[in-house]
């Protein structure tokens, strides 16, 4: 079994392999090999997002929104870039303008170097209130179960939060 590094090296030989013998061709070297970061992108657009639209619809009776942000779809070169979904809670009576950066948020971030998912978030829109670190979560069957009850764990916290 190659390592990844190998694999990189196995690809950067063969694009440079073939550069030689096409000059004119464009370079450019894809390198997610990570099937963990595959599954955490699949996660996201297979079940993140469709939480959170879901949850939007039933949290919009009560006056509040959810908004997210991810680079999940980008095409990220470096192996060791994070990917993550951060999801913005806005409360009743509060938007973009008037919470600016103090919005309360849970996000998701998997790291290919530490092959994990850290989940962290803030629940006040104080802005002098920390932002906690939850858990770092291995990509698993249950993985999913578990980002779910965090992500329960907040809205309840972010909701109740005065």
């Amino acid at each position: 079994m190659s390592t990844y590094r190998e694999k990189i090296e196995e690809i950067v030989k063969e694009k440079i392999r073939r550069y030689k013998e096409n000059p004119s061709e464009e370079v450019t070297i894809d390198l997610n090999l990570n099937e963990k970061v595959q599954e955490f992108k699949k996660m996201i657009t297979e079940n993140i997002i469709p939480l959170v639209r879901k949850t939007n619809s039933v949290i919009g009776f009560a006056g509040c929104s959810l908004q997210w942000y991810t680079n999940e779809s980008a095409e990220i070169m470096d192996p060791n870039k994070r990917i993550f979904i951060q999801i913005l809670f806005y409360p009743k009576g509060h938007s973009k303008i008037t919470l600016g950066v103090n919005v309360p948020f849970f996000q998701l971030s998997y790291s290919p170097a530490k092959r994990n998912i850290k989940i962290t978030q803030k629940t006040s829109v104080k802005s002098d209130d920390p932002t906690y670190k939850l858990a770092e979560v291995e990509i698993d069957k249950l993985a999913y179960d578990r980002i779910e009850d965090y992500f329960t764990e907040f809205l309840r916290a972010a909701i109740l939060t005065d």
